[in-house]
C-alpha cells in the first residue's frame, strides 16, 4: 500500500503527463512545437537549478 507522499507523487506525475500531452495537441505547426520545447527546456534547466 504506497504512503500518502508516494500517492501525491504519483498523481504529480499523472498530472504533468496530461498537462503535456495537451500542450502537445495544440501544436499545429513545426514554430509551435519548437516553442514548446523551449518553454519544456527552460522549465527542466529551472528545476536543475533549483535541486
Amino acid at each position: 500500500m504506497p504512503n500518502s507522499a508516494e500517492t501525491i507523487e504519483n498523481l504529480a506525475r499523472k498530472l504533468e503527463r496530461v498537462r503535456i500531452l495537451n500542450d502537445l495537441k495544440e501544436c499545429k505547426t513545426l514554430e509551435d512545437f519548437q516553442e514548446l520545447t523551449k518553454k519544456y527546456e527552460a522549465l527542466c534547466n529551472e528545476d536543475k537549478r533549483t535541486e
